[in-house]
Order: C-alpha cells, then sequence, then structure tokens
C-alpha cells in the first residue's frame, strides 16, 4: 500500500516552519499518509476516529492529538467536524521542556482537557490562526510564542496526568460517539442522561464507563461543557448575557452563572469586558 508523505511544502501559504488550518471536511488525511513534521489536532466540535497502526482513537471536542514525524496514521470524521491542524517542525522550538517532552512521545499521547482547560487551549489556537491569517509584521514570532505555550501546557497536563482510561470494544464506541453527536446537536434542549441512554442501547452504568473512556468527562461535565463553549461564542457575538442562559440550555440565570464561572475561572460579565 502506498503511504502518502508530506512536507511543509505542500501547503502553499505555510512558513518555513509552521502551518496551521481549520479543517472542516477532510480529503487527504482519510488516507493513509504519514509527514516530516509534527502536527497536532485540536478537535473544536464533532467527532474523529484517528487510526495508528491498527488502534483507534475516537476523539471528541476539546480532544487534542499529537503526531511525531514518519507515523503513518488516517483519520475519519463524524457527520458533523471542525478541527485545527497545527503542523510544526521541531526546529521551530527551542524550550527545553518541549523539546524533551517532542523527544520522548513513543506512544502519541491523546489528551482529553479539563474544562477549565479547553477554552484557554482552544483560544491559543484561534490566536495562533488569527496570526497566521492576518501575516502582519512579527506574525511568525507571535506564533512560536503562542504555540511554545501551548505545548507547555500540552506535556505538563500529559505528564501530570495519572488516570488512565478504560479501554472500550469498537461496538460501544460506536454507540457512545452518536451519543457524543447527539448531545452535540442538542445541547440547548433539556436532554437528560437517562434520554442519552436509551440511545446507547446500553445499561445506565456500562454507558457512564464507556462516555468517560471515550470522552475523558461525565455526561453531566460533557454536557455543561458544550452549553458553556456555545455561550462563550454568543457573547463574543455581543448577545445579551441575561437572554443566553435559555439559548444554551438552562433553565435558570444562577445555574448558568454558576457553571460559566467554575468553566471559565470568570463572571460572564468579566468575560464579556475581556
Amino acid at each position: 500500500m502506498d503511504i502518502m508523505n508530506f512536507t511543509l511544502s505542500y501547503y502553499k501559504n505555510a512558513l518555513e516552519d509552521f502551518h496551521i488550518q481549520r479543517i472542516e471536511k477532510p480529503r487527504e488525511a482519510k488516507k493513509l499518509h504519514q509527514h516530516e513534521y509534527y502536527q497536532i489536532y485540536y478537535i473544536e466540535k464533532g467527532t474523529l476516529s484517528h487510526y495508528v497502526d491498527n488502534t483507534c482513537t475516537s476523539m471528541v471536542a476539546g480532544d487534542m492529538f499529537i503526531i511525531p514525524p514518519h507515523v503513518s496514521h488516517r483519520i475519519e470524521e463524524g457527520e458533523t467536524i471542525a478541527f485545527y491542524s497545527v503542523s510544526f517542525t521541531e526546529d521551530s522550538i527551542t524550550d527545553p521542556l518541549v523539546k524533551s517532552f517532542l523527544s520522548s512521545i513513543d506512544v502519541r499521547p491523546r489528551l482529553s482537557l479539563s474544562s477549565d482547560e479547553v477554552l484557554v487551549c482552544e483560544d491559543i489556537i484561534k490566536h495562533i490562526y488569527r496570526e497566521f491569517e492576518g501575516k502582519r509584521v512579527g506574525a511568525r514570532e507571535t506564533i512560536i510564542a503562542y504555540l511554545t505555550v501551548l505545548l507547555i501546557r500540552f506535556a505538563r497536563l500529559w505528564l501530570e496526568s495519572s488516570s488512565t482510561l478504560l479501554p472500550i470494544t469498537q461496538d460501544s464506541r460506536q454507540f457512545i460517539l452518536h451519543c457524543v453527536e447527539y448531545v452535540e446537536r442538542n445541547f440547548a434542549q433539556n436532554i437528560t442522561l437517562d434520554e442519552v441512554v436509551r440511545l446507547s442501547a446500553m445499561s445506565r452504568s456500562a454507558f457512564c464507563k464507556a462516555f468517560r473512556s471515550a470522552t475523558g468527562y461525565s455526561f453531566s461535565r460533557y454536557l455543561n461543557l458544550c452549553r458553556i463553549r456555545k455561550a462563550v461564542s454568543y457573547i463574543k457575538e455581543g448577545y445579551k448575557i441575561t437572554a443566553i442562559y435559555g439559548l444554551c440550555g438552562y433553565n435558570d440565570f444562577s445555574t448558568f452563572y454558576r457553571n460559566f464561572k467554575r468553566v471559565t475561572g470568570v463572571s460572564p460579565e468579566e468575560y464579556k469586558r475581556g
């Protein structure tokens, strides 16, 4: 089987040691391929199955995945998907912690970010994307600085993690991914754990264990994270804060306010002020 091999020059708008793109319809990545640079996937929405060797990793919104150079892999996306692909060469990184982390990757890490880290890391990636697209003076230096911060956080979270997610069967994984997509489409509705358990055709206890293994979150935390990420989007679009909580599936403002602050670290008003 032929394996496609990519270099950064494949991307016509790439810098000499960096490239980033936001993808909604993968093309070449569906085929078995490898590249001569490091690559980070960050899943913004939807689900994605990532195959390395004979191992399939199910990824959902908030997940990140680093692929080292010369590792053959491919992806299969769910019904709705949006993710960022961040490509960079080893020479672009000078921080010793990050260089040590990257050089030690023998098993490709998948990291399910905690709810208080998701928005931080997503914000960093979006800053990188804007700098790359804007191509202003000092863009490369700014990009490398942001990338270094992102990788330091990634390295720290991965190295400090002491929990190991339990493997789940392929059949269970497909049921869970179906449920994840259902949650992401309907989080603004009054959906419940029991409702989604019925969709999974699993027992309640089996579903909860499989859902945590597949996503890194309990069902309630994942649902809350989906709602708060949408609330952040509404705030950035200029919606009134008092109108947002109902649009995001909350029945009362106090619950929305409490959960927003728990996830982002600030109140909705403070977030709006920047």
